[in-house]
């Protein structure tokens, strides 16, 4: 009976030990799965980020191709007269508030730090309470008469020249006259607005 017990216990430890080089074969496979899953996750955020800054960059060129139509009816002027070398100076500044009068950003170079473009500066972080980023702020929620993100909104930030000349409104309201329509422009809202 003793030896038995032996026995049996010497075929448990060496059934055992059998079993642990197929657990430590795993343990590699999952490192391996794991580090796919890894680079996958950076090359979709790499991607999502050159999106990102790709329609940042349409929407830029669109509102400039604005600023120049409106500059050039209302002065006679050449755009492309503006084409000199390039300052400091943001050109299209966003105004909030009911009478506009809360500065929310530039819409420039996501380097500025005034940049609404800029993902951790004071006009383009979601933390921000002057920010239409900000879900929770009146410029950004989907509530607030203020907001770009409202669709029912009456007082929706405009976008200025930096002479004071009134490009339109930034709004996901498609019923308020003065929005800006251009594609660019309302598929950039309506994307920073969903999340």
């Amino acid at each position: 009976m003793v030896n038995s017990r032996v026995h049996l216990l010497v075929l448990g430890v060496v059934w055992f030990v059998g079993c642990a080089p197929a657990e430590e074969a795993k343990a590699p496979q999952q490192q391996q799965a794991q580090a796919k899953t890894d680079k996958e996750i950076r090359r979709e955020q790499r991607q999502l980020e050159r999106r990102r800054l790709k329609l940042e960059r349409k929407v830029l060129a669109e509102l400039q191709k604005l600023r120049d139509r409106r500059q050039a009816s209302t002065d006679g002027a050449d755009p492309s007269a503006d084409d000199q070398p390039a300052t400091d100076e943001c050109k299209l500044l966003v105004f909030g508030g009911a009478s506009h009068e809360v500065f929310l950003g530039c819409l420039g170079d996501e380097k500025r730090p005034d940049s609404v473009f800029n993902m951790v500066g004071e006009h383009g972080s979601d933390q921000s309470p002057t920010s239409i980023r900000n879900k929770f702020a009146p410029y950004g929620s989907n509530y607030d008469d203020t907001s770009a993100c409202n669709a029912n909104a009456t007082h929706p930030p405009a976008v200025l020249t930096s002479d004071g000349k009134s490009l339109g409104l930034l709004t996901s309201n498609p019923s308020l006259k003065r929005r800006i329509d251009a594609p660019s422009v309302t598929d950039w809202l309506s994307r920073m607005c969903s999340y």
